[in-house]
């Protein structure tokens, strides 16, 4: 730690001045609802400044969809989940003490059937009459024999040990970190940006929660052109449950990624690619839904007005390694994340 903020003090000394300043990575999963839980999501290394106040109002609907059966499981899912997360950070600078920020989240959840599982069925009927390959059509989506029912049901040798109905609304998780900026610089900077993080997630309502768990993470912003940034994260998790809220037993640890790019469009505005990477939480069970590795390609562009900035952003599940596919989460996701400072 002496020898990095050794490298920051001298990097800092300095002129690396330029004229784009970088929005920053995706906020993929951090509004929680309908991820598979107990993975710290990633962050950029942006910390709010001393003495100023950071709020950020984060939208989401997801599409939950999944069916799965072996000798010993049947997973079945089909509901769509809307959530709000409204985060609150404020930034400190303390004597010999690298810059930092405190803050927490609250998340709101509401589930129903919604409209994105539409939306694909429609999408994935238009990609097969284009390209003539019936497989893209997931016929369960349209009913019939197999569709699953509203909710989600797991069961294990026949007995059910999870039943979700689908509809409802509740309280999800409360969030509480810190962030301190260890290589500290202006995001329109050449150099790196790095940043360091804890945090602690508190359960909330059953349906829509991610777990309870300690995490830490890194981040590493870089800007390698006036056109060009990078954004890189990674993180690991200590599990504060033995079993899950699906009655599944858990690992200790759970280490995730991020990597992307986000390249520079006129009028401060951004497009951004994503890739987020983590392990399962669960112990062995031989279903895909709970073994795999799992992910997620994300799209998004961002702006910046001033003191607010924007990011919408499009989430598709994958199994790792780079294998797009549906699973316990959500299959796609749509968020939209505004920060005032």
């Amino acid at each position: 730690m002496i020898v990095v903020l050794a490298m920051a003090h001298s990097v800092a000394a300095q002129d690396f001045s330029g004229g784009w300043a970088p929005l920053g990575a995706l906020p993929v999963d951090q509004a929680g609802g309908g991820r598979r839980g107990y993975v710290m999501p990633g962050e950029d290394s942006d910390v709010t400044p001393d003495a100023t106040n950071r709020l950020s109002i984060h939208t989401v609907a997801a599409n939950n969809f999944y069916r799965e059966q072996n000798n010993e499981f049947l997973i079945t899912q089909r509901y769509e989940t809307h959530s709000l997360a409204l985060d609150y950070r404020r930034g400190f600078a303390l004597r010999g003490v690298p810059r930092f920020e405190l803050g927490g989240q609250v998340q709101l959840h509401q589930s129903d059937s919604g409209m994105l599982n539409g939306l694909i069925s429609g999408f994935e009927t238009f990609w097969a009459s284009v390209t003539g390959y019936e497989a893209s059509r997931n016929r369960l989506r349209t009913g019939g024999p197999g569709a699953p029912a509203l909710g989600t049901l797991i069961t294990r040798n026949g007995v059910p040990i999870y039943r979700h109905e689908g509809g409802g609304s509740g309280i999800g998780d409360l969030y509480v970190g810190g962030k301190m900026a260890v290589l500290d610089l202006g995001p329109d900077s050449i150099a790196p940006r790095i940043a360091a993080r804890i945090g602690l997630n508190v359960a909330g309502s059953q349906s829509y929660t991610a777990g309870n768990y300690v995490g830490m993470g890194l981040s590493l912003d870089q800007k390698v052109t006036p056109f060009l940034a990078f954004h890189g994260d990674v993180r690991a998790t200590r599990l504060m449950d033995d079993v899950s809220v699906w009655s599944l037993p858990l690992r200790p640890w759970t280490y995730a990624m991020s990597v992307g790019p986000e390249f520079r469009l006129p009028k401060r505005s951004s497009f951004h690619v994503q890739i987020d990477a983590s392990s399962s939480p669960y112990w062995p069970t031989d279903t895909l839904a709970f073994d795999k590795a799992y992910g997620a390609v994300t799209f998004g562009v961002g702006h910046r007005f001033g003191h607010v900035m924007a990011q919408l952003y499009f989430r598709e599940n994958m199994n790792m390694p780079f294998k797009v596919r549906w699973n316990t989460d959500p299959d796609l996701s749509v968020g939209l994340k505004i920060r005032i400072h």
